[in-house]
């Protein structure tokens, strides 16, 4: 698979993957791919933390469980995630971003089959739906997601070393910028093995979460903690996805008003 491919073909993977351990090899692939990401003055401001033991994805699966619980009782949380839900393939299609509803939510039964315009209403008032995650409404999608994490095959946690940082005024945007490329070596190598990656994001959102995974992985007060990728083998290839036209993005020596 050329370079290429992979980054049109590359998916976050929000589905079960196969039952077996990622191979000894595929993983120094996966690492070396992070090891020769660029970095600005070479200064490689990561290290990533493999995690393949039963305790330590069950500590990260309970930690995710509770932080989803906690997201569907924010209103501005909902709010936000509203902003970027699509109802329709439709709508989504022509769009050209944000995610399919239906991939990332399991709606309640009478929502399930309900009209296009409603769904659309019940999006723009989501974030009066918290009393529906103070009622338990949560507490599904919350042990699900923390089923996924705890049975991955291979959890990756990727931090940032902050006493390595270039020289200048912008050292701190250059080692995330640092972070990215790393993340998408990953991403695209994994892509090219045949491994799904899906970020989990809802225990990294608070700093208080974030404190207890530091302490629980023994991550260094001079890290930053990035992101969590859950990964393994799949089974098929990812499925459709969208992207804004070149023309909504790509401008001609300054950038035009519109």
């Amino acid at each position: 698979m050329n370079v290429f491919d992979t980054m049109t073909q590359r998916r976050s993977h929000r589905g079960a993957f196969q039952e077996r351990a990622i191979d000894a090899d595929d993983l120094q692939k996966l690492i070396e791919a992070a090891r020769w990401a660029p970095s600005p003055f070479n200064v490689q401001p990561w290290e990533l933390v493999i995690i393949q033991e039963p305790e330590g994805k069950t500590a990260l699966a309970d930690l995710t469980e509770r932080a989803v619980i906690a997201q569907f009782k924010d209103p501005k949380f909902l709010d936000d995630n509203s902003r970027w839900m699509r109802v329709t393939e439709a709508e989504w299609q022509a769009r050209g971003d944000g995610v399919l509803l239906s991939e990332h939510v399991t709606l309640p039964k009478p929502l399930q089959d309900a009209p296009e315009k409603l769904l659309q209403e019940f999006l723009k008032n989501a974030k009066s739906f918290t009393l529906l995650g103070h009622l338990g409404a949560g507490k599904l999608p919350a042990r699900e997601i923390a089923t996924q994490v705890r049975e991955a095959p291979l959890l990756m946690l990727v931090t940032m070393n902050c006493k390595r940082f270039p020289p200048g005024q912008g050292a701190t945007r250059w080692m995330w910028l640092s972070m990215g490329m790393l993340i998408q070596n990953v991403l695209l190598a994994a892509t090219a093995l045949k491994i799904g990656v899906q970020f989990v994001s809802a225990p990294l959102e608070s700093a208080a979460d974030r404190e207890q995974i530091r302490q629980r992985f023994n991550v260094p007060t001079s890290h930053e903690i990035i992101t969590l990728l859950r990964m393994g083998y799949v089974e098929t290839e990812g499925g459709d996805s969208v992207r804004l036209q070149t023309s909504g993005f790509v401008h001609s020596e300054k950038i035009k008003t519109k």
